[in-house]
């Protein structure tokens, strides 16, 4: 049997945001830490694949994924991955490592949490960009 993980991360690398949802539970829970506009807390399939639709379009479709490794015993289930991405706003392209923890109900992905190598690079990344003011 496919992990969900597995189902979501194939999802998400062929572009199909609707056979990746389907892999999460509808009152599935994702825990986004740091200090970004795109921190938080997602509750609901809608909310949690409008995170990523809106991942996607803020970096111009170059977000690319590599998933590593996925571990899971039926109940719980890691996935291992690397994302780079640009943005037309910044000059340092994002490349992170990125552990993926879920907790599984029914074959689905219930709530998950997810971990950054580098939280500071990833804030810095995802969020507002630093106005610039000129010297007087």
């Amino acid at each position: 049997m496919t992990s969900p993980l597995s189902a979501w991360y194939d999802g998400l690398t062929a572009g199909d945001l609707a056979t990746a949802a389907q892999s999460l539970t509808e009152d599935t829970v994702l825990h986004v830490p740091g200090r970004s506009s795109n921190t938080g807390t997602y509750t609901g399939r809608d909310a949690v694949v409008g995170f990523v639709a809106h991942a996607a379009e803020v970096t111009g479709g170059t977000l690319s994924l590599t998933v590593h490794r996925v571990l899971d015993d039926g109940e719980w289930g890691v996935a291992l991955c690397t994302y780079t991405a640009t943005r037309p706003d910044r000059e340092q392209p994002l490349e992170n490592n990125l552990a993926h923890v879920a907790r599984l109900r029914d074959g689905r992905i219930a709530e998950s949490w997810l971990h950054s190598r580098d939280q500071y690079a990833v804030d810095e990344f995802w969020g507002d960009p630093v106005a610039v003011s000129s010297p007087a």
